[in-house]
């Protein structure tokens, strides 16, 4: 059977107990894997917190994945500067 080369996965973490509140965390897992060769990328990142109390109530609190949003900044930043920087250098020919 052919393996996926992209793997997409949610998984809940083994909870912490604190006082009569359990937290779980969630992520969700991205992998590639080479065909032809052992191994591959994976990259993690957090989705949400799950809360659930004694008497079994739950809730969900999502979670900003702060690290993504400033490699998008950055990412962006590069962009921008490096297309104003090129029309300055046109211009000025």
């Amino acid at each position: 059977m052919a393996k996926s080369i992209l793997v997409q996965q949610t998984i809940a973490g083994e909870p912490v107990n604190v006082g009569e509140v359990s937290v779980y965390p969630v992520a969700r897992s991205y992998r590639i894997n080479f065909p032809a060769a052992r191994g591959g990328i994976v990259w993690n990142r957090p989705l949400a917190v799950i809360v659930e109390d004694s008497s079994g109530s739950r809730q969900i609190i999502p979670v900003q994945d702060r690290t993504r949003q400033l490699q998008i900044a950055i990412l962006a930043a590069g962009f921008v500067s490096t297309l104003l920087t090129w029309l300055i250098f046109r211009r000025s020919k």
